[in-house]
């Protein structure tokens, strides 16, 4: 404990000489979180619409560790964690070279909280968060660091220290958030159960709040209305709206909540997965007005698709249910994919992307009126791959990652 509670004392006098942490998540298109913007998981941008191991590969990268996170971009550099080692205990920070692939730089931690996970996740689930200067890298041992773009490291906090028996059977997956420069990481477990607010730019604790004692593998999302954020965190049983430099709870919504999948966010309206889903639009002083729930849209493992004017889902046989953003009525569905995915697909130029844990990729056309339906027009198994973490997309360029490699996939 010492020894690392020295290491958080040095690199938070490092970081007091760097320029103040500038909240850009709302300002640009590259991906800085998990699920991008908002956590919609779509973008503007032209991908292409066939890919396999050779197809439109622009460069495919060795991973030093397994990892069911997700890969961010911020300018021309892509960041992911891995984990490895003995128990896992060995985790792993890499930038890569958007445009040749190189790796730039690899920052290696040693865990110091519970490592255990179940055997087709790893350490390295949640995936990292940038405010455009920093990356936050979050793991499911609870340790986080902070590091700027050229690998240094700023902070790094053991959050198991405070609270030693904050995990579960399965490991932790909850991505953090930044904005404001707070940023938010949630640690729900059957044991020590709690969210932390933490200066981005010292590491230093803004608030705590403790939380159900319930698993929960769902991330927190950021709110802005006005020049006001919030933190949205949900349990199994409540959607609570916090303030986000104090972390007072404003607001709460109570009903049955999905443990995984994550709530999304356009302007100030939130879509989250309460009691089915339910939208509901945020004032400014921190309320919770619901405008329409339907409890049909359950989605299951992956997280709700805001696309235009529609919600998307894909349920566990793989056929995708579309609904009316405007008020969550039905909009259509049918078979999009074939096997079990946990990633959470993304959206660009009306075409879903699709990532399987046995290795298959899909490229879905999304149906343009309630008389279509969605269409499978390509498909590709990548041998001996497994793909948990969500895909991310930058400057016309689809980057995604299994346990051995990150790919980028663009028009060559």
């Amino acid at each position: 404990m010492f020894r690392t509670n020295m290491i958080f004392g040095l690199v938070a006098v490092a970081f007091a000489s760097v320029g103040s942490v500038v909240d850009v998540s709302f300002a640009d298109d590259d991906w800085k979180q998990f699920r991008g913007a908002g956590g919609t998981s779509v973008a503007d941008a032209s991908l292409p619409k066939e890919f396999d191991d050779d197809t439109n590969v622009a460069w495919k990268t060795e991973m030093p560790g397994k990892g069911a996170s997700g890969p961010i971009v911020v300018g021309d550099r892509v960041f992911v964690t891995c984990s490895g080692g003995i128990g896992e205990s060995s985790l792993y920070t890499v930038c890569v070279d958007a445009k040749s692939g190189k790796k730039l730089w690899t920052q290696k931690f040693l865990a110091t909280g519970r490592c255990f996970v179940h055997p087709l996740s790893a350490n390295a689930a949640p995936t990292p968060a940038s405010d455009g200067k920093h990356v936050f890298a979050f793991y499911s041992s609870n340790d986080l660091a902070c590091m700027d773009l050229e690998g240094n490291l700023l902070w790094y906090r053991g959050l198991a220290f405070d609270r030693p028996k904050a995990g579960n059977d399965v490991g932790m997956s909850s991505s953090p958030v930044v904005a404001d420069g707070v940023v938010v990481a949630q640690v729900e477990n059957q044991g020590d159960s709690f969210a932390i607010g933490l200066d981005a730019k010292t590491g230093k604790t803004l608030w705590t709040v403790d939380r159900p004692k319930v698993g929960v593998w769902a991330s927190p999302l950021i709110i802005k209305n006005g020049d006001r954020h919030f933190v949205v965190l949900q349990s199994t049983a409540s959607i609570d709206l916090l303030d986000l430099k104090s972390g007072k709870v404003l607001d709460s919504k109570v009903g049955s909540v999905s443990s995984i999948s994550s709530s999304a966010v356009v302007a100030d309206m939130l879509f989250a997965p309460l009691d089915g889903t339910s939208a509901f639009a945020v004032s400014a002083d921190g309320k919770l007005i619901q405008e329409w729930n339907n409890p049909k849209l359950r989605p299951s493992s992956m997280s709700t698709i805001l696309a235009g004017e529609k919600l998307l889902t894909l349920n566990r046989a793989g056929a995708l249910l579309m609904y009316n953003r405007a008020d969550g009525s039905e909009a259509g569905k049918g078979r999009a994919i074939k096997g079990s995915n946990w990633a959470t697909p993304v959206v660009a130029d009306n075409h879903m992307y699709c990532f399987t844990q046995n290795g298959e990729a899909f490229v879905v056309k999304l149906p343009e009126d309630e008389d279509e339906a969605p269409e499978v027009v390509h498909q590709h198994e990548f041998e001996g791959e497994v793909f948990l973490g969500s895909p991310a997309i930058s400057k016309n360029a689809l980057y995604f990652r299994s346990d051995k490699f990150l790919w980028k996939v663009a028009e060559k």
